[in-house]
């Protein structure tokens, strides 16, 4: 397919977006990778990354719907509205309502809740931890330095929000620091949160190391949600927790749909889901998933990093591509398969094509953004299959966008 392509990528749990994108450029050996939407280090799923000159393609797929499978802690929340965040002990005074809350909590009854309030468009204010920018500087960066950012809220909306499973628990954090300030708590294996996890019905303090510790009420709450772009699972955690009054985070969050792109909501998935063909008389894309070729897959190895004035060393994660560079190009979609799969297209003729390429608008009827794709009639016969293949295949040649009187300009243009 080339040297330019679309790949989906499973981010694993641990490393950045940025890290994942860095991994692809070591392994392809270009500079020329970006990805359509960040998720963050906590996060897993799916991550639309692009290469060569198929990277024009991100800006058409940053502003697609998304779907997330997450758990929301209820009963607790952090600084930063996830599991990444330090945990705050709640009021001394606060505790029987909050724990009388929880008891009271049910599927259905969630479920009622979040159609009332949390489904449609809504207004919601970015996790004091988030990437938006504030007088030039990103919010996470002020709450790093005890800044308290001022965001405004931004209208999205939510398409679906499914509460799919209920679980009661109890947790242990610190009760040595005073209500209100940052609770320190053990790890959990099985939710890799910043919590210690038990089943109802234990001691409710204990000590561990001498560090007095107090048993906490939970629900962990399993949701599927379908949003617009530029929504923040963990505001809603935060935000579902406030309405409760009982304090919420994300302790989960796997990302397993952007636009017409899907993976499994199991890490052990190795495929992916698209939509969009070739041939036929339809230039609408095929709203419908089909199977897509395997999902690239990124394994996290620590390495040691020293720090040139402190001297001091510390372990950091890195992200390595578990496939060789062969295999990614295998796997990789071609700009066309990505830009049928995302957006209405044309299939033009070579005359059509070479006034794309030089700027020139074409007559063609369109209402919206539509790729316009070249696809051989003839086929070409050489010597290298693998150059027969690409001259062969569906061709992207341009974006097009409506220009007015039939007409349609090229937006963004993809060398021949």
């Amino acid at each position: 397919m080339g040297e330019s392509g679309i790949l989906l990528v499973d981010k694993p749990q641990g490393v950045t977006s940025h890290d994942v994108v860095g991994a692809v450029r070591g392994t392809l050996h270009t500079r020329h990778v970006g990805h359509a939407g960040t998720l963050d280090p906590m996060a897993t799923g799916l991550l639309v990354v692009g290469f060569g000159k198929a990277t024009r393609l991100l800006r058409y797929m940053v502003g697609h719907h998304k779907e997330y499978v997450a758990t929301i802690r209820l009963g607790l929340a952090t600084d930063s509205d996830d599991a990444d965040g330090t945990l705050i002990r709640p009021e001394n005074s606060a505790m029987n309502e909050i724990e009388s809350v929880l008891k009271a909590i049910t599927q259905e009854g969630l479920q009622t809740l979040v159609n009332e309030f949390f489904v449609g468009m809504i207004d919601q204010v970015p996790s004091a931890f988030s990437s938006v920018r504030v007088h030039g500087k990103h919010a996470y960066e002020l709450a790093r330095n005890g800044e308290i950012p001022n965001l405004k809220a931004r209208a999205i909306t939510i398409f679906s929000f499914q509460i799919l499973d209920v679980q009661h628990s109890e947790v242990e954090i610190s009760g040595n620091e005073a209500p209100g300030v940052a609770a320190v708590a053990q790890t959990s294996e099985d939710e890799q949160s910043l919590t210690s996890q038990r089943s109802l019905g234990g001691d409710t303090e204990s000590s561990a190391g001498g560090e007095h510790m107090i048993a906490m009420p939970v629900v962990d709450v399993k949701v599927r949600v379908s949003c617009s772009s530029g929504t923040y699972i963990r505001a809603l955690a935060r935000d579902l927790g406030s309405r409760l009054g009982t304090g919420g985070h994300l302790i989960a969050l796997r990302r397993t749909q952007v636009g017409n792109f899907r993976i499994g909501s199991s890490e052990s998935s190795g495929s992916a889901e698209m939509s969009g063909s070739f041939g036929d008389e339809s230039t609408e894309r095929n709203e419908d998933t089909t199977s897509a070729e395997n999902i690239a897959t990124v394994k996290v190895v620590q390495r040691e990093h020293k720090d040139r004035k402190t001297g001091e060393v510390e372990i950091r994660n890195r992200a390595v591509m578990a496939d060789s560079a062969e295999t990614l190009l295998e796997y990789a979609l071609s700009p066309a398969e990505a830009a049928s799969t995302i957006m209405d297209f044309v299939e033009i003729s070579p005359k059509e094509a070479m006034d794309l390429a030089h700027g020139r608008a074409i007559d063609r009827p369109i209402n919206a953004t539509t790729a316009a794709i070249y696809v051989a009639r003839d086929s070409v016969e050489t010597d290298a299959p693998r150059i027969a293949e690409e001259l062969n295949s569906p061709r992207l040649c341009a974006i097009l966008v409506p220009d007015g009187n039939d007409m349609a300009r090229p937006q963004t243009v993809f060398p021949l």
